[in-house]
């Protein structure tokens, strides 16, 4: 009885784990709309307005910034595109790594 109770215990732990992996897996990426543009940042909202609510994330950029797609620098983003932005995994801050800019 305490085998399985001990097995039964690592199993749910085991499972925990791996929720919370998974729910962290892409916490390292943004997809939305640049809604504000003020270097060194950017405020990124969701793609539709369907929601009531509006979430902005602000993301800083520097001159490592990679910018790619329709748009090859930083000062050529524009209010309205679709971006996914990289961000830096090891940063307390927001801080792009890269930006791919979507076709509109």
């Amino acid at each position: 009885m305490r085998t399985r109770l001990i097995f039964a215990l690592a199993f749910i732990g085991l499972f925990l784990v791996a929720v919370y992996w998974v729910s962290t897996w892409n916490d390292h990426q943004i997809e939305g709309r640049i809604e504000q543009i003020d270097i060194p940042q950017l405020m990124i909202g969701p793609h539709d307005f369907s929601d009531d609510e509006l979430t902005l994330h602000t993301v800083l950029i520097n001159e490592q910034t990679k910018v790619t797609g329709d748009a090859n620098d930083v000062q050529q983003l524009r209010v309205g595109q679709i971006v996914t932005v990289e961000l830096d995994r090891d940063a307390k801050l927001k801080i792009a790594i890269s930006i791919h800019v979507q076709p509109e």
